[in-house]
């Protein structure tokens, strides 16, 4: 089937004006975000022998990880490297350079250590770590050590804040 459609339009000569558009914007990166899943975490530590303390100096490690979300890693200079660069500061109770513990327990704290070895002091800025953008996570692990006093076993609890700055 076939139709045709004929049409006339007529206009009346009109006065045209042209107008502007001013447009301004921004272009940002947005923050990194930690996953939910890292931002309050429980270690279980699990049971420990007082005697391996003593013999190995330290406790075993207990990994963890903070795990970022919607991080720009592209770096706008294609002559550099795309990996961000953070550091992050643990803090809590101190016992010297150590964290403390509570509980019934005695003569011992604990130590957070990245996958690299660093030990974190208390509220002191850890060495600058790249993260490559595939993996999205800084690793590290706690474990006891001991503070130099007397060993008592029992129970213990500590809690640590931390705080992520990236460029």
């Amino acid at each position: 089937m076939a139709s045709l459609l004929s049409l006339s339009v007529m206009a009346d000569p009109m006065k045209t004006d042209w107008g502007r558009v001013s447009m301004e914007g921004s272009i940002t990166d947005t923050a990194c975000a930690i996953d939910p899943g890292s931002l309050e975490q429980t270690i279980d530590m699990a049971i420990f022998p007082i005697g391996q303390l003593v013999q190995n100096g330290v406790g075993d490690e207990h990994p963890f990880a903070i795990r970022l979300l919607d991080c720009t890693i592209v770096h706008p200079d294609p002559d550099k490297s795309n990996q961000q660069h953070f550091v992050v500061t643990f803090d809590g109770a101190a016992d010297g350079n150590n964290f403390a513990v509570n509980g019934d327990a005695e003569g011992v704290a604990m130590q957070i250590i990245d996958d690299k070895g660093n030990v974190s002091n208390p509220g002191v800025v850890s060495p600058e770590i790249n993260i490559i953008p595939a993996e999205m996570k800084l690793n590290y692990a706690l474990r006891l050590v001991g503070n130099g006093k007397t060993l008592r076993a029992g129970t213990y609890h500590s809690s640590v804040r931390f705080k992520l700055d990236y460029y």
